[in-house]
């Protein structure tokens, strides 16, 4: 794990726990929020003041996922995707259907309070409260996965909680996120894209596509080759 970035004049230096060094000319930081807010990785010099405001103003989403395991269908045949307002927990299913496996793994997505209200429980009771909601949804009371697991990021050391949100006042601060430190850092993930992509999958892989075009469009263009042309002697008769 990264423990401190370097940055200036001559580069980037990243050092690990563990004491080994990586240098490079820039370094594209992909830290997830939480871990930036913790402090988890020092930078030297700090960061801009504006940029660590930003980090300060933007909030974390508290997420659980829930995962069940089915021998056999659960959903009816061409649903994907259900959900199930006013439950408790109020969630959003998909499924493993159609995607070429044998098997149905139902996961259940529960965030904010109906996220907090489940990591205070024992993994065992959230798991029974999430297929009680869904036997109910299914009409199916005895429906009982051969296998189900509780999974969240709020404890994970290296995210530290799940996605960003934006708190009051924080409407720039994803921008301000996304900005380059001295043609040295350049900065991707979800909390750097766009507000109408943040949060998403889809909106961390465009951020990090748009810190990689950033970094190239600083380096010159490659010298064309140009190809070696041996000058022919020509031989002129003898009068």
């Amino acid at each position: 794990m990264v423990e401190t970035l370097e940055w200036g004049p001559s580069g980037v230096k990243a050092t690990t726990t563990d004491g080994r060094v990586f240098q490079a000319d820039q370094a594209v930081v992909t830290l997830p929020l939480g871990v930036l807010k913790a402090g988890r990785v020092r930078f030297v010099p700090e960061l801009p003041e504006e940029k660590r405001r930003a980090i300060e103003q933007l909030g974390i989403t508290d997420a659980v996922k829930l995962f069940f395991h089915f021998e056999e269908p659960i959903f009816p045949k061409g649903i994907v995707e259900l959900y199930v307002p006013g439950a408790n927990p109020d969630e959003w299913w998909s499924s493993t259907a159609g995607h070429g496996v044998g098997v149905e793994i139902l996961t259940a997505l529960a965030t904010g309070d109906k996220a907090r209200e489940l990591l205070a429980l024992p993994e065992a009771e959230a798991l029974q409260s999430a297929l009680d909601t869904l036997r109910l949804a299914l009409g199916r009371p005895h429906l009982t996965p051969s296998k189900a697991r509780l999974a969240h990021w709020r404890d994970d050391p290296f995210t530290l909680g799940a996605y960003s949100k934006a708190s009051v006042g924080a409407s720039r601060a994803r921008s301000v996120l996304a900005q380059p430190v001295g043609h040295r850092l350049f900065f991707a993930g979800e909390h750097t894209a766009s507000n109408a992509w943040a949060a998403t999958v889809h909106g961390a892989y465009a951020s990090g596509r748009r810190a990689a075009q950033e970094i190239l469009a600083l380096k010159p263009p490659p010298r064309a080759i140009q190809p070696l042309r041996r000058a022919a002697q020509v031989m002129q008769p003898s009068p």
